[in-house]
């Protein structure tokens, strides 16, 4: 039975290779064929890679192509698909042509190659026994801290030796570790597979577009390098019993990464599975899987070298919801508002679904205005703009959404909270200035004295910065949850950032080290009434942090800072990771609960990284609240500064409730009293706020609550 077959195919007869046109009247009969997916590698001048039937010039780097060859060569592979030379890849029509067939490609294929660079050679298969080694060892040692004091056979305990003096690879100096009476073969056998899991997930081929797309397809996948990533990542936590805390620090953080890798790869296995018993269709009725797909492709963030890519490299997945000249005409050129509002467009009306991401947006186009505006930038593109992408419920005609909504909220919003995001390249800096500071605090019945201003820029000290970074979480503990447990919000905030950063004593950031750094410190368990936040005021450098773990510091994020000004006259410079974790940690949040979570082997993301997008920049936001009162923090920073020093200061008003996340421009005056405000419940990724202008008038949505 003949197969469909792809445009051109790499052949191979014996180390002799040629492009063939499978369409051609010459082409020989071809029962089968193979795909290979790769990343392109670094960028070369186009150039003539002299294959018979290779019309134009090619950009793969040399030595992959050759990589390819060898592969062909080894595998004993006679038909390849290799998209940089059996697609002209300058060639629109062609292009347009064949990027909605990539599914039946994948599909019919023998067999998919993932071909990967990675500095060293490894057997993935070791990395299975040796984790089962270590698991075996920690089963036989009794709960004996070292090798040495269990009873292990001999052969065990020659592995064991072996491992001890191998290349360390322990994130911690060898000799501390020694010192610690921690069995250091055991230590060093299970970082190096761990090390070599994490330089596999963090290879570049996991961050393309393109291949996240041939991964989900490809069948009977082999891993030309690695394979079978699921075997390995699940049994991370064996060494979970060692006693030292600089130890155990170093493997907690571990488990948070490698549960992280986890919850992606049965993500990506559970989207497979899908599209495979789904067929090229799957994605017609399967809601649930669509919203999978969306997050499993942003939970890691993906770039393509062309911004249009990042919609059409999901074409092969979302097979058929392009013909050849709607992509040519919807997909084309570098307006990202126009192909956005077009992917999502057409996978509504495709679906009968009202698909929409998280983001607000003040455009309105006449036309399914629940489809947010993304604006176009020159930050760098990627995945993030699928992030929290929801089903709002049945598309109606005219471009109209019918959705579920929880009605009954009486209340009139009002802004309390202003921010703005910002260009910034000057590295993990918090700048918190208080109201009071430079104002007179009153210290007696007629005395008082000034506050002072800290605001000069203090460099902090590597080992230090733990304890500056609770002290920074406490503060903003205060502002925006100031009716919350503040050593609880922080421990939320902390756990969901994730910060790395250098130390020189392994001791400096031991396990728990959220509560250890600020122990015995008027920090560790500061009383709400007696804290004063508004009389405070830092500014803090802290270069030694490397990067957060947090999913909401990306390429995309990590030069953006946030400007926070409170109604009070307090004010908040801060890394947009820290900000939108901060926003999100409050007690009672919709938002920010889990980073991701499994439901049926799909991925479910609630980090509220949707709620702004990359081209916001120079833009404004407003926390408004739709209980409690929005005067509260101002009128107690007056009693912060009226009430004698040492003594408590009760708040005199209920702190803010019902907020939510507007665009700057958001109003709601005199005339607006008949408004109806209302909200759509998404299933854990953001409730998004609704409001009717008039009676029997349509819905629109104008914001996303941010709490429940």
């Amino acid at each position: 039975m003949s197969i469909p077959l792809p445009l051109r195919l790499l052949s191979r007869t014996g180390e002799k290779f040629e492009v063939i046109d499978c369409r051609g009247s010459r082409s020989p009969a071809i029962d089968h064929f193979d795909i290979i997916t790769y990343t392109w590698g670094k960028k070369e001048d186009p150039y003539n890679c002299r294959i018979p039937g290779v019309n134009w010039n090619v950009k793969l780097a040399k030595q992959k192509l050759e990589d390819i060859k060898r592969l062909m060569i080894q595998d004993n592979i006679q038909y390849l698909w290799v998209d940089c030379i059996c697609l002209a890849q300058d060639d629109e029509r062609e292009m347009s042509s064949e990027i909605p067939k990539m599914y039946q490609y994948y599909k019919v294929a023998r067999k998919c190659y993932i071909l990967m660079d990675m500095e060293e050679v490894w057997n993935p298969q070791d990395i299975v026994d040796n984790l089962k080694f270590v698991d075996h060892i920690l089963a036989n040692m009794g709960g004996a801290s070292m090798a040495s004091e269990a009873f292990l056979t001999g052969k065990l305990t020659d592995i064991l030796s072996q491992w001890a003096t191998a290349n360390w690879k322990f994130p911690m100096d060898y000799s501390t570790v020694r010192s610690a009476g921690i069995d250091l073969g055991v230590l060093n056998c299970y970082s190096t597979c761990i090390n070599r899991v994490r330089s596999l997930l963090s290879n570049s081929y996991f961050t393309r577009v393109w291949t996240f797309q041939e991964m989900l397809l490809g069948k009977n996948i082999t891993m030309y390098g690695a394979y079978k990533l699921h075997a390995w990542i699940s049994t991370s936590r064996v060494l979970r019993t060692a006693s030292v805390n600089a130890i155990l620090r170093v493997l907690d953080e571990d488990c948070l990464v490698l549960n992280a890798l986890q919850t992606q790869v049965r993500g990506v296995s559970s989207a497979r599975t899908d599209i495979i018993y789904g067929g090229p269709s799957w994605w017609h009725e399967n809601h649930k899987g669509v919203c999978n797909i969306f997050s499993a492709i942003s939970i890691t963030p993906c770039e393509c070298e062309m911004r249009r890519d990042i919609f059409r490299g999901l074409l092969g997945v979302f097979s058929g919801l392009f013909t050849a000249e709607e992509v040519e005409r919807d997909l084309n050129g570098d307006d990202i508002e126009r192909i956005s509002y077009a992917f999502f467009k057409q996978l509504s009306m495709r679906t009968g679904l009202a698909w929409k991401k998280l983001a607000i947006s003040s455009g309105e186009r006449g036309e399914c205005d629940w489809i947010p505006v993304v604006a176009n930038h020159n930050n760098p593109m990627t995945t993030d703009c699928f992030a929290a992408v929801v089903n709002l419920g049945r598309l109606k005609p005219k471009g109209l959404a019918k959705a579920f909504a929880v009605t009954g909220l009486l209340r009139t919003p009002k802004k309390y909270m202003r921010i703005v995001l910002n260009n910034s390249d000057r590295g993990f800096n918090f700048i918190f200035r208080g109201c009071n500071p430079g104002k007179k605090v009153k210290t007696g019945m007629f005395s008082s004295e000034t506050i002072p201003v800290n605001d000069q820029p203090r460099e902090v000290a590597a080992d230090e910065t733990g304890g500056i970074l609770v002290q920074c979480a406490t503060m903003l503990g205060s502002i925006m949850d100031p009716g919350g447990d503040v050593v609880q919000y922080r421990r939320r905030l902390l756990h969901k950032l994730q910060p790395h950063w250098n130390i020189s004593d392994p001791n400096a950031k031991p396990t728990g080290w959220e509560d250890r750094c600020v122990s015995g410190t008027g920090w560790e368990n500061p009383h709400p009434h007696g804290f004063r936040v508004h009389n405070r005021s830092m500014n803090f450098r802290m270069s030694s942090i490397t990067d957060c773990g947090s999913r909401l510091e990306n390429e995309s994020t990590e030069k953006i800072a946030c400007e926070v000004h409170i109604n009070c006259g307090c004010v908040i410079i801060a890394p947009f990771s820290l900000i939108f974790e901060a926003i999100t940690a409050v007690s009672g949040c919709s938002l920010g609960g889990t980073s991701a979570t499994l439901e049926q082997d799909r991925i479910v993301l609630r980090d509220g990284l949707g709620l702004v997008q990359v081209g916001d920049i120079g833009k404004a936001f407003s926390l408004v609240a739709y209980g409690g009162n929005t005067d509260s923090h101002r009128l107690y920073a007056n009693s912060c500064r009226s009430t004698r020093i040492h003594r408590s200061v009760v708040p005199k008003l209920w702190w803010p409730t019902g907020r939510a996340l507007v665009r700057e421009e958001f109003t709601h005056g005199i005339t607006d009293s008949l408004r109806d405000y209302d909200y759509v419940q998404t299933g854990g990724s953001g409730n998004l706020l609704i409001c009717q202008n008039r009676p029997l008038g349509h819905y629109k949505i104008i914001e996303v609550c941010v709490d429940e």
